[in-house]
């Protein structure tokens, strides 16, 4: 039985095929309308190769088209995501080292699938206190762009804890 989840909300279905320190290796689905929000990962790199379909990716605000057969690396410490996909396409995802990013997408994936957390493309997540308790749990791989790091933990600790006591759990 594979790993597998398919949130048609953020439009993406990830399959996992390696989840071990040095690297988590994922085959991502995105249909029409998928999308990822910019981002960051502190310490990580992640690499995009494209095995069918087209894909546009932003990196640091610059528009970057792959083909089928071509690849895109995203240093640590990078803004990165795609808006609205145009249509289908296959990504071959490594991301270095994994840390607990698989995590990250099992949780994330999951609680937007059950309608439980709304990560737009732009504007605010929803419920916010729930997206604080996710954020902080991976506050190590993975980030908000344009907030620096010294800023944005404590605010998701804060938002965590109040989290907590209004019952939002991973």
């Amino acid at each position: 039985m594979l790993d597998e989840i398919d949130d048609p909300n953020s439009g993406q279905r990830v399959v996992f095929v390696r989840d071990e320190p040095d690297a988590l290796e994922v085959n991502l689905y995105v249909r029409p309308g998928g999308y990822v929000r910019d981002h960051v990962h502190p310490s990580q790199e992640e690499t995009f190769a494209l095995v069918a379909g087209t894909f546009v990716l932003d990196v640091g605000g610059e528009k970057r088209a792959l083909s089928a057969g071509q690849s895109e690396t995203i240093v640590r410490q990078t803004k990165h995501g795609f808006a609205p996909a145009r249509e289908e396409a296959q990504l071959n995802v490594t991301v270095r080292p994994a840390l607990e990013l698989g995590g990250y997408f099992r949780d994330y994936l999951t609680l937007s699938r059950d309608g439980r957390l709304r990560i737009p493309d732009s504007g605010i997540p929803r419920p916010l206190l729930l997206f604080g308790v996710l954020m902080h749990r991976y506050r190590r791989e993975i980030a908000a762009p344009g907030i620096p790091l010294w800023v944005q933990r404590p605010l998701w600790r804060v938002l965590a804890w109040l989290g907590g006591l209004f019952g939002h759990r991973l």
